[in-house]
C-alpha cells in the first residue's frame, strides 16, 4: 500500500452504556477491492460482538445482513447459563462491516505547552 492509501475493512461496534458507535477495528488488505470484500464478508459471518475474528463461529447464533456492495450489518446473540435466574440467557449485539479505499492520511501534529503568560508564572506553573 504505497503512501498510506489501499483498501481497509472498517469495524464499527456499539460501546458504553449509551451503545454510542465506535470504529473499534481497521484492518489494512493486502490485494485490491474484491480482497478487502471477500475478507470483509468472511469476517460477517465468523465475527464475535466487537467484530473479532472466533475460532469457533458457531458458538454464536448470528443475522448477516448485506445492506451495500460492500457492507454489512451482523447481529450477533450469544448464550450463557445464569446461576441467579437459573436459567439461559442470550443476549444480542450488533457490528458494521465495511469496505473502503483509503484517500487521505494525516498525523496529528503533536501539541505545544502553552505560552507561559503572567498568572502562569505568578502560580509558578511552567
Amino acid at each position: 500500500m504505497s503512501g498510506g492509501k489501499g483498501w481497509w475493512i472498517l469495524v464499527e461496534a456499539p460501546v458504553g452504556i449509551d451503545s454510542q458507535w465506535e470504529l473499534s477495528r481497521v484492518i489494512p488488505v493486502d490485494g485490491g477491492r474484491d480482497q478487502a470484500v471477500a475478507q470483509a464478508a468472511e469476517l460477517a459471518r465468523k465475527c464475535d460482538e466487537s467484530g473479532r475474528e472466533v475460532h469457533d463461529p458457531e458458538a454464536y447464533g448470528r443475522r448477516v445482513f448485506r445492506s451495500g456492495e460492500a457492507d454489512w450489518l451482523v447481529e450477533i446473540s450469544h448464550s450463557y447459563w445464569s446461576d441467579y435466574v437459573k436459567k439461559s440467557i442470550t443476549s444480542k449485539s450488533h457490528v458494521r462491516i465495511s469496505v473502503a479505499e483509503l484517500e487521505h492520511q494525516s498525523e496529528a501534529p503533536d501539541a505545544e505547552p502553552p505560552a507561559k503568560g503572567r498568572l502562569r508564572r505568578a502560580l509558578g506553573m511552567s
